[in-house]
């Protein structure tokens, strides 16, 4: 109990000041990695992900949906790394006009088409199987969402550049992480690119903890 005390203490610390994260990183020169599909999909089929439902789990979810809100009323959202779609179902409540979520495991993209069924009916949601690093649409969109996902899509700067075309000229990316000093190297690599909109940290009784914000990107 006591590290994991300090293991937050130093992941809030470094939240402003970069420099200390690096300091107690463990295996900083190790790189981030994303498993591959096939573990993905073998954990979604298991019911792995099922727990993500649970209300514990999606703070974050529901703080990014209203910071999204606030900002563009019945907003047109584009997330990648979607998984079954749980973040819509905090997006819900704020009537979004359009969401469109990816995810590169077809186990997960079919729950999602069971779990919003009649949005899909009704063409105000789509599900897409593709891969988020090099996903295409004509669609634009007031926020790009990453919710859990950021640090498995390779150089952050390219993969905003992706998709920069999709963007409405007010745009933004909307961002979930779950705290943790390595995932933190991009955000601080983000926050450089843009302008923070909104930024907060969400910890939870059982030790859990993300960083929510919202980026407008410059130019």
């Amino acid at each position: 109990m006591a590290y994991l005390r300090w293991r937050r203490f130093t992941e809030l610390l470094s939240l402003d000041n970069p420099a200390l994260g690096e300091l107690f990183m463990r295996k900083r020169h190790k790189p981030i990695v994303a498993a591959p599909v096939e573990k993905w999909d073998a954990e979604y089929q298991a019911g792995i992900y099922d727990r993500l439902n649970h209300s514990e789990q999606r703070h974050h979810h529901r703080l990014l949906a209203a910071m999204i809100a606030d900002r563009w009323p019945n907003p047109r959202v584009l997330e990648i790394g979607a998984g079954e779609g749980v973040f819509y179902e905090a997006l819900r409540a704020h009537r979004p006009a359009r969401y469109v979520g990816v995810d590169f495991s077809r186990p997960a993209i079919e729950r999602g088409e069971l779990r919003l069924a009649p949005e899909i009916a009704i063409g105000e949601v789509k599900m897409v199987l593709g891969d988020g690093r090099t996903f295409e649409t004509d669609e634009t969109f007031d926020v790009v969402v990453f919710s859990e996902c950021i640090e498995h899509l390779g150089e952050v700067e390219d993969l905003v550049a992706h998709y920069a075309p999709n963007l409405k000229p007010d745009g933004a990316v909307g961002l979930t992480m779950w705290l943790a000093l390595k995932p933190l190297r991009l955000w601080h690599r983000l926050k450089t690119m843009g302008e923070v909109l909104d930024e907060a940290v969400i910890n939870t009784p059982w030790g859990g903890g993300w960083l929510v914000a919202v980026v407008r990107a410059r130019g």
